[in-house]
C-alpha cells in the first residue's frame, strides 16, 4: 500500500510543500537500496522526476527522503550553495570511518581537508605510476590459464590492493609489511557490513559485525601506526598519497595529526579499493559478452604498438567510451545524498531544512531520455555524444565528489587494456547486480573462463595459446541476462 500527497506536509513544526509522497514500509524502502535500477525506474514511471519517501517503520519514523530522479533536479542540488547541506547519514559513517573523514567533516573543517588532500589525488600526481599499474595487473594474472574459471572479481580486488598499497601507502612488493598490509585492509574492508552502516544503532559490541569491525579497525590502527613512524624517520621525500598527506600543512601551518590521517586514509580504502575492482570486472564481463566491441578495443591499443606509454593509454577514445559505459551501465555508487540545512529550492518546490536529498545516480543513468536503450552495453554512445556532469556522474559531484576519482579512472583504463591485450576470455556464468555495502557489486564476482593467452601483437583469437572449447558462450550468456 501506498499514500500519494501532493498537499502541503507538515515537517519539523513547520508547513512545507513537497513533490508527491511515497510511504514505504521498512521492506519496500530496503528494496529501494538494494534494487535501485528497477526500483527508482518504477519511482520515475509513476511519480515523476522528484518523489518524497516516508517509512511507516519506527527505526526511520520523522525521516523525509526527496529523490531527484533526474539531471536537471541533479543540477539543481548539486549547484546550490554548499553551506546549506550537512553531511548525510553523519552518525552511521562517523561511527565507520571516524570523525576525521572527509565523509562526515562540514563547512570550513570540510573544505579545508579537502584542499589539503587535494594535490596528492591530481592526475599529474600518479601519471608516473601507470608502469607500476601494469606491472601489477600482469602479476596478479599470470597465474591465468586456459580453459580454468575464476571469479574476475578476486583478480581485480588484489590488483586494486596493491594499487593502493604502492601508490597511497607507499609500501613496496617484497617487504614483509607489504604482506601484513594486505591482510589488514583486506580486513578492514571485509568489516564495512552494510548493516552498521545503514542502522548505526547496531554499532554497539554486543553487536558481532560491529565487533568484528573493531577488532579490524584496531589491527588497522596499530599497522598504519607502526607505518606512519617508520615513515617519519625516512630522510627523503616520498611522492605517494601519504607522503604528500605528511608533508601538507594546514593554513595556519601544522600538520595534519595521526588521527586524522587514519580516518581519511580508512575513507580512501572503503570508497576506493572495491569499487575500483568491481568496475573493472564488469568491464571484463561486458567485453566477454561483446565480441565486436572488444576486438575494437583490442584494435585501437595495437595501434599504439607493443608497451606503449601509459599516458598515451589513458586517452585513447574508444577504451575511454568503454570505461564510462561500464560505469553507466553497472552504476557503483547508487546514489550520493545531502541533509538540507537552510530552505532549498528544487523545481516548484521549497524543501525545508532537516529533509534529505537524494540524488539516484542510478536513475540518471539508465534515463531513455539521456541514454536509449539504457539497459544495452553500447560504449559508442560515449564517442557521439558529450555528457554533462550532471547526465554522468560516477563518482558523484559539487563539493563532496569522490577525491579519488582521477586515480581510480587511471587505475581502470590502464588495468583494462592490460588484461584484454594479454587474455582470451568470455563470462562463465550471468551476473546480477547486488547492494555489497555503500556501493553496488556483482552477484557472483564475475565468473571468467579463460580461453587463451594472447601472443604479443595478437589481433585476433588466431594468434593466442586457446583453449579447444567453443568460443559462443559469452554471446549466449548475453542473451540469456537480457531474456
Amino acid at each position: 500500500m501506498t499514500s500519494e500527497l501532493r498537499a502541503p506536509v507538515e515537517l519539523l513544526g513547520a508547513k512545507s510543500d513537497l513533490p508527491r509522497e511515497y510511504m514505504s514500509s521498512l521492506r519496500k524502502f530496503w528494496l529501494i537500496i538494494s534494487r535501485p535500477r528497477t526500483q527508482t525506474a518504477w519511482l520515475r514511471e509513476r511519480y515523476g522526476e522528484l518523489v518524497t519517501i516516508r517509512s511507516r517503520s519506527r527505526s526511520l519514523r520523522g525521516q523525509v527522503w526527496v529523490y531527484a530522479l533526474s539531471a536537471e533536479g541533479a543540477r539543481q542540488i548539486l549547484l546550490a550553495d554548499p553551506a546549506g547541506y550537512d553531511p548525510f547519514w553523519k552518525e552511521g559513517f562517523t561511527g565507520l570511518a571516524g570523525p576525521g573523514s572527509l565523509w562526515v567533516l562540514s563547512g570550513n573543517r570540510h573544505r579545508q581537508e579537502r584542499q589539503l588532500l587535494s594535490p596528492p589525488f591530481h592526475a599529474r600526481g600518479f601519471s608516473s605510476y601507470g608502469e607500476n599499474i601494469r606491472e601489477i595487473t600482469r602479476r596478479k594474472t599470470e597465474t591465468w590459464q586456459p580453459g580454468q574459471t575464476v571469479r574476475a572479481l578476486d583478480t581485480t580486488l588484489s590488483i586494486s590492493m596493491d594499487v593502493i598499497m604502492q601508490l597511497v601507502f607507499g609500501v613496496e612488493e617484497g617487504v614483509s609489511f607489504m604482506q601484513e598490509g594486505r591482510r589488514v585492509l583486506s580486513a578492514l574492508w571485509r568489516a564495512a557490513h552494510p548493516l552498521i552502516v545503514f542502522f548505526p544503532q547496531l554499532q554497539r559490541p554486543w553487536f558481532p559485525l560491529w565487533r568484528r569491525h573493531t577488532r579490524a579497525r584496531d589491527d588497522f590502527s596499530d599497522w598504519l601506526g607502526r607505518h606512519l613512524s617508520e615513515r617519519r624517520a625516512r630522510t627523503q621525500e616520498s611522492d605517494d598519497v601519504l607522503g604528500r598527506m605528511l608533508a601538507a600543512r594546514h593554513e595556519d601551518g601544522s600538520h595534519m595529526q595521526d588521527e586524522d590521517i587514519r580516518d581519511e586514509l580508512y575513507t580512501i580504502l572503503l570508497a576506493g579499493h572495491e569499487t575500483t575492482a568491481t568496475a573493472l570486472a564488469w568491464a571484463l564481463y561486458e567485453l566477454g559478452s561483446h565480441p565486436a566491441e572488444l576486438q575494437k578495443l583490442r584494435a585501437e591499443l595495437a595501434a599504439l604498438g607493443p608497451d606503449s606509454d601509459p599516458g598515451s593509454v589513458v586517452k585513447l577514445p574508444y577504451l575511454s567510451a568503454v570505461c564510462s559505459e561500464t560505469l553507466r551501465l553497472h552504476t557503483i555508487l547508487a546514489e550520493v545524498a545531502r541533509v538540507i540545512t537552510a530552505p532549498l529550492q528544487l523545481s516548484e518546490y521549497t524543501i525545508p531544512p532537516g529533509a534529505s536529498v537524494i540524488i539516484s545516480i542510478m536513475a540518471i543513468h539508465h534515463d531513455p531520455a539521456l541514454y536509449p536503450d539504457p539497459d544495452e552495453f553500447i560504449p559508442e554512445r560515449f564517442i557521439e555524444r558529450t555528457y554533462t556532469m550532471f547526465e554522468f556522474l560516477p563518482f558523484g559531484g559539487g563539493h563532496r565528489r569522490c577525491l579519488g576519482a582521477a586515480l581510480s579512472d587511471y587505475e581502470f583504463r590502464i588495468a583494462l587494456a592490460e588484461i584484454v591485450t594479454h587474455w582470451e576470455f568470455e563470462p562463465a556464468a550471468v551476473e546480477r547486480e547486488i547492494r555489497r555495502d555503500i556501493a553496488m557489486g556483482s552477484s557472483n564476482g564475475v565468473r571468467l573462463r579463460i580461453k587463451a593467452r594472447r601472443l604479443a601483437g595478437a589481433t585476433s583469437s588466431a594468434n593466442s595459446q586457446t583453449d579447444p572449447r567453443p568460443v559462443s558462450e559469452g554471446a549466449e550468456l548475453a542473451e540469456a541476462r537480457m531474456s
